[in-house]
């Protein structure tokens, strides 16, 4: 019995064996004849290509290594470029998630292919619509160069070989979060702030604005949803309220209509971030921004083109005589005023909503920055009713011209220097109005010492200007109404302390005519007619 027992359990040990040999038999045969599907001689190759790059690579400083990463990579991609074209029956025969098809590579296939090409520093990678490439492993760079390399390379390898590991885009589209794809840009934005003059800043720069229009705009084949994205959006903001591209955020989400989405126009709201990608993500516009220049590139180029304008204009100057300079400062003029309304033009979405935090509050800091960096060129960013306006300091011409032009010129330039901002005007008006009154008054002069001047029309077009709100604040409806109880208040008494100081004024006359006429129900009419005959004595 015992002997039996002996012989029935070698025969079973003999079979299990033989099933378990069988078995392996066959994996080496599955083993090899996917193995077979490859051509060893070109992964060869490649192989041989690294391990004499790695040679050279250990001779050299880190300089040079960067250089020869670049050369690497280059003649890399050709040779899996080949690798590719010469597999592609296997590669687009649907070996990947199409199981109706006996190309279909079953996981256990798709394990052995991998570990194959794994001895080789590649590896199958599925891309779209059922075709597959071989491809380096994602830390295939990083591992080979990362002690030699400077260390933005080695950073830059790394956040790649990070970014690598997994699928970004698919047939189904983004194949990460919305919030992984935002932390991303950071990411690439922080190098950029790191190393600003890195070789590797064109080419991050260029990813960094993919990764942005994928972020706001989606990606082709992805259901984009408005609301849902919108809440990534804020999160961004949130986080990172530091970030150029929550400036970016911020304009897209004022433009976007989040209660109808379906109302939205994504192929305007496409060229809207495309434009602004284009204008304001320049390649440096980080270090620019350092220097608190917002401004985008082709307004940039406008600056450098104004500096050198000035330049030219102030050597220029020293060999004119006085008429020549007066005839020489009207040109500069108008140049200006067209190279600033390019300007403004570039960047009237940057000025609308750049300097603002919140509800309509300035952020002084950040303007007074801009403004600083201005400095250099004569120039500032002013508020106006709605948003900002980029245009000359007061004194810019006054500056330049004052030692060159005639008398009448320079007192011109002079007056129009010491003119109001544009806010602190209409807050003039209602708080200050004497202010106003002297601007009146000064250009009242000007025209009558200067009566020739070629100067004249804009002298009296300005004191016009000037005349006329003075006298429509301080003649409202309500001080009418405050005259005809037989009372005065603040504004009637400046127009009787206006028409004390100044009895030879011209716009003394106008006061007089409304104190002595403001019964009439057209009187606002007939103060504006006075102030045009004035101003047509002057022409």
């Amino acid at each position: 019995m015992k002997k039996i027992l002996i012989i029935i359990f070698s025969i079973a040990i003999f079979v299990i064996g033989g099933i378990f040999g069988y078995k392996k038999i066959l994996s080496i045969e599955k083993e090899n004849k996917i193995i077979q599907l490859f051509n060893k001689d070109s992964l060869e190759n490649f192989s041989k290509n690294k391990n004499e790059m790695l040679e050279k690579l250990k001779t050299l400083n880190k300089e040079e290594a960067d250089e020869l990463y670049e050369q690497y990579l280059e003649s890399n991609n050709i040779i899996l470029e080949n690798l590719n074209i010469e597999h592609d029956k296997l590669l687009s025969g649907g070996i990947y998630n199409n199981e109706d098809t006996s190309e279909n590579f079953t996981d256990e296939e798709w394990k052995i292919a991998n570990k194959f090409l794994n001895r080789y520093d590649l590896e199958l990678w599925y891309l779209a619509r059922g075709s597959c490439i071989i491809r380096e492993v994602p830390d295939f760079y990083y591992k080979t160069f990362k002690d030699y390399v400077t260390d933005d390379y080695k950073e830059y390898l790394k956040i790649t070989s990070n970014e690598n590991e997994e699928h970004y885009v698919a047939d189904s589209g983004l194949c990460i979060t919305l919030e992984e794809l935002g932390d991303r840009i950071v990411t690439w934005e922080n190098f950029l702030e790191k190393y600003p003059n890195s070789k590797l800043n064109d080419k991050v720069n260029n990813i960094c604005n993919s990764y942005r229009r994928d972020y706001i705009l989606g990606v082709p084949g992805g259901i984009y949803d408005y609301k849902e994205s919108a809440e990534e959006y804020n999160r961004f903001i949130k986080k990172y309220p530091d970030s150029p591209t929550t400036e970016l955020l911020g304009y897209y989400l004022e433009e976007v209509n989040l209660d109808k989405p379906e109302d939205n126009d994504s192929e305007a709201l496409s060229k809207m971030i495309d434009e602004y990608i284009e204008k304001y993500f320049y390649l440096g516009y980080l270090k620019e921004r350092e220097k608190g220049n917002l401004f985008s590139k082709q307004t940039n180029t406008l600056l450098k083109e104004f500096n050198k304008n000035k330049e030219e204009v102030i050597n220029k100057l020293k060999t004119l005589n006085k008429e020549e300079a007066d005839k020489f400062y009207e040109d500069y003029l108008e140049s200006n005023n067209e190279i600033l309304e390019k300007m403004n033009e570039n960047d009237y979405t940057m000025l609308d909503n750049a300097f603002y935090i919140g509800e309509g509050d300035i952020d002084k800091e950040k303007l007074n920055k801009q403004n600083k960096y201005l400095d250099n060129y004569g120039l500032e960013v002013v508020e106006i009713e709605e948003g900002f306006m980029l245009t000359e300091k007061k004194d810019f011409y006054y500056n330049i011209f004052k030692n060159y032009v005639s008398d009448d010129y320079r007192d011109f330039i002079k007056l129009c220097s010491e003119d109001i901002d544009y806010i602190d005007y209409f807050s003039s008006l209602e708080e200050h109005p004497e202010i106003i009154a002297d601007k009146v008054i000064n250009w009242e002069k000007f025209l009558e010492k200067y009566p020739d001047s070629k100067l004249e029309k804009k002298a009296n077009n300005i004191c016009y200007s000037y005349r006329g709100d003075y006298i429509l604040a301080l003649t409202s409806s309500q001080t009418t109404e405050v005259l005809k109880n037989g009372k005065i208040n603040e504004d009637v008494k400046e127009l009787n302390r206006f028409k004390n100081k100044y009895p030879n004024s011209p716009t003394t006359e106008i006061i007089k005519y409304y104190l002595e006429n403001y019964k009439n129900e057209d009187i606002r009419d007939m103060l504006a007619d006075k102030n045009e005959e004035i101003y047509n004595k002057g022409e």
